[in-house]
Formats: C-alpha cells, sequence, structure tokens
C-alpha cells in the first residue's frame, strides 16, 4: 500500500475514532432505562444554566424529586414493576416541562429537574400536574419534591443539597 494510501486510511481510522468516541460520550451521559440524563451529565448541564442564570439576572429553580414507595413495589411486585414505575415517572416529567427546562437522573429513585427563567411556585405547579397524571397510570405512582432557588453563593452542588433538604422537610411534615 502507497504512503498516501495509508495516510488517508489513518485519516478515515481518526475522524472514525472521533465519531464513535463521541456516541460513546452520548451514551455514557444518558440514563439506560429512562432515557435521562445521569448525574454527572446533569450536574454539568445544571453549571451552565447557573451560569447563563447569572449572566442574564433570570431565575432558576431546582427540584428534587423522590418516587414514592419505589421500594415497596420492588419488594411486593419484583423489579421489573420498579422500573416501569420510573419509566411512567421520567416520561411523565418529560410531558409536563418545557422545552428548556432539563431532568436528570440523580440516584435510583431520584431526580432532579431544573427550571430556568422560574420560580419555585412554577415548579410545585408542574410537580402537581405530574402527580396528577402519575394517579391515573394503569400502576398509580407520586412523587414528593423539594425546590431551592438559586442564590449568588450557590454552587450547583449547594442548589441541589438545599433542594434534597427542602424534600425531606416536606416528608417529615406529612
Amino acid at each position: 500500500m502507497s504512503e498516501r494510501a495509508n495516510a488517508q486510511l489513518d485519516r478515515s481510522s481518526a475522524r472514525i475514532d472521533r465519531e464513535v468516541s463521541a456516541v460513546d460520550r452520548e451514551d455514557a451521559s444518558i440514563d439506560p432505562l429512562t432515557g435521562v440524563l445521569l448525574r454527572r451529565a446533569g450536574f454539568a448541564a445544571l453549571s451552565r444554566d447557573i451560569a447563563r442564570a447569572r449572566r442574564t439576572n433570570i431565575p432558576l429553580v431546582v427540584c428534587f424529586i423522590d418516587v414514592d414507595h419505589l421500594k415497596t413495589v420492588n419488594d411486593g411486585q419484583g423489579h421489573a414493576a420498579g422500573d416501569q414505575m420510573l419509566l411512567n415517572v421520567a416520561s411523565t416529567l418529560r410531558s409536563r416541562l418545557r422545552a428548556s427546562d432539563l431532568i436528570f437522573r440523580y440516584g435510583g429513585d431520584e431526580f432532579v429537574c431544573i427550571f430556568p427563567d422560574s420560580d419555585s411556585s412554577f415548579g410545585e405547579l408542574r410537580l402537581a400536574q405530574v402527580n396528577e397524571e402519575l394517579a391515573r397510570c394503569p400502576s398509580p405512582a407520586s412523587v414528593t419534591a423539594g425546590f431551592a432557588e438559586l442564590r449568588p453563593e450557590d454552587s450547583s452542588e449547594d442548589l441541589v443539597a438545599r433542594a434534597d433538604s427542602e424534600l425531606y422537610r416536606k416528608r417529615k411534615l406529612r
């Protein structure tokens, strides 16, 4: 094979490697079960949204969501039923949120939603709609959520931690 042919082959291989690597990176940032972003990619997106909110002086609210009674479903009906519950929650969240909103899976049965140009009352309204829709599913479900509005000193981790604390405060009030 000529040097020229080898060089073309090397360039083609390098291009294919870059394309495959980009696809791998994208696949690695999406939860295979629910189709939403995974935690690491979600925090990266949240950091970008925080920077944008500060730059444009628009509000931003984060919602920390916990799926109610998932362990009971897993223990009583099996993990396939629990997976279906998570799918229903993720699908319902996507259907009730705006294109500018973002969802990521924080952990097992926890999700985080980012609402740019919004306040907590907007998030509360959206989550009430999500719970209404989840109650009508063939396998009814519900979620509990805590909200935190962006403060000047907040990092992405601070904002999510405050929303998580608010969720647990709400749970104690029940």
